[in-house]
């Protein structure tokens, strides 16, 4: 039998659960034990974790080098709330002047739907991300998150303010036009009496200027070694054709259906670069207010909720090459998740945080792309090349553009 003595900082040892053939890696990940926070040591030697593979009747220790206690990650203090059968829980850590303690609550499938809509609409009150009066263009794609951001507009109907709203939705690449995908979309509107109004790839061309059609740009840069720049220009599309739609009609919000994590895996990237970032939930570029009414809401949970529902909403198609981001997206994603995982509730407290930093931080400066129209906002310590947004400055640069762009 192999045995592996932890030893932590707070003058206690634990034989952690181990068999012979096992790597230390995966022994100290199954136990909560960070690698970074360790040194470990064979027959008293020095050695690293990433080469260990558990001998037969071998002894291993692992000593923990900094002074603080482990145990508030690996074994929080816990409060269940229990449920007879149920599809969830929702755990968050609280701390209360210094002292942890995790809340768990187990939710029946009607509890859940319940305390889904009421996140949605208590959201909305105390953010502002739909006020009376307002006119909104919402981005729908026809995937789970704005689906169900209309289901929830459906349900919760009366309990938000009045406000005039029209959905849009972009076409011009084959993902965009997955059959399951645009049929989820028409069948929201309908059910909402929401009127749908379709951008098609032509108005993209024009907007952007481009020598060719859209698809045929796409098409060279996901096969060539600026595929990074995939959903990037997806994403500035969506947008900028959003805002046309919404100069058009009078409005002067544009919603997105980013739900909880997605923007979490926002603020990582943002942490990691120190891009500018709008605000959460509510941003304002130019005379536009953009907002995130999903922001409390996790993917997993808009999943269930629809699932719960209108599971006919929620048979949708799987992403194609133009919805697949590069690697760093995917990394962003699932630091994204393993944050949710480390630290339940983690959201609520970074988009506190992030709107308290957002008070301190220098005013913004934007610029006008002389190609596409769009403001952007120009970054600090880094060359901004005049008059052009990223997506145009990169059309440019590989010739997508027509001579008479700007």
């Amino acid at each position: 039998m192999s045995t592996v003595v932890f030893r932590n900082k707070t003058g206690g040892s634990e034989n952690l659960h181990a068999t012979a053939g096992q790597s230390l890696l995966d022994v100290l990940r199954v136990h909560g034990i960070p690698v970074n926070a360790v040194l470990t040591f064979r027959d008293g030697k020095i050695v690293p974790e990433s080469t260990v593979v558990l001998g037969q009747d071998e002894v291993i220790e692992v000593r923990q080098v900094r002074h603080y206690d482990l145990e508030v990650l690996r074994r929080p203090k816990e409060h269940t709330y229990a449920a007879p059968d149920p599809v969830y829980t929702k755990s968050i850590t609280f701390d209360h002047g210094g002292t942890l303690e995790r809340r768990t609550e187990q939710l029946t499938a009607e509890t859940f739907v319940e305390y889904v809509e009421e996140t949605f609409v208590q959201s909305i009150a105390s953010s502002g991300t739909m006020r009376a009066g307002d006119r909104i263009v919402i981005g729908l794609s026809g995937g789970r998150d704005s689906v169900a951001y209309l289901k929830l507009l459906e349900r919760t109907r009366g309990r938000w303010p009045d406000v005039d709203m029209t959905c849009v939705t972009i076409t011009g690449l084959p993902d965009w036009e997955e059959p399951a995908t645009f049929q989820a979309a028409l069948d929201s509107c309908a059910g909402l009496g929401i009127e749908h109004t379709i951008v098609t790839a032509e108005e993209v061309a024009e907007v952007f200027k481009l020598r060719e059609s859209f698809v045929s740009v796409m098409n060279r840069v996901v096969a060539g070694e600026h595929r990074n720049m995939n959903m990037v220009i997806g994403h500035q599309v969506l947008r900028r054709m959003l805002e046309r739609e919404a100069a058009t009609r009078g409005a002067g919000v544009v919603a997105f259906g980013f739900n909880a994590d997605d923007l979490v895996a926002s603020m990582v990237t943002w942490f990691t670069t120190g891009y500018r970032m709008g605000g959460i939930p509510v941003r304002q570029l130019g005379d536009l207010r953009y907002v995130f009414p999903l922001y409390r809401i996790t993917k997993k949970e808009l999943t269930l909720y629809l699932e719960l529902v209108a599971p006919e909403l929620n048979r949708q198609g799987a992403p194609g090459r133009f919805t697949t981001g590069p690697d760093e997206r995917s990394l962003a994603y699932a630091m994204a998740d393993h944050l949710y995982d480390l630290w339940p509730g983690i959201d609520y407290y970074v988009f506190n945080a992030f709107e308290n930093v957002q008070r301190t931080l220098l005013p913004s400066v934007d610029d006008t792309c002389r190609v596409c129209g769009g403001l952007y906002v120009l970054q600090e310590g880094v060359p901004n090349p005049a008059g052009r947004c990223d997506v145009c400055g990169f059309l440019e640069r590989q010739e997508a553009l027509r001579a008479d762009a700007g």
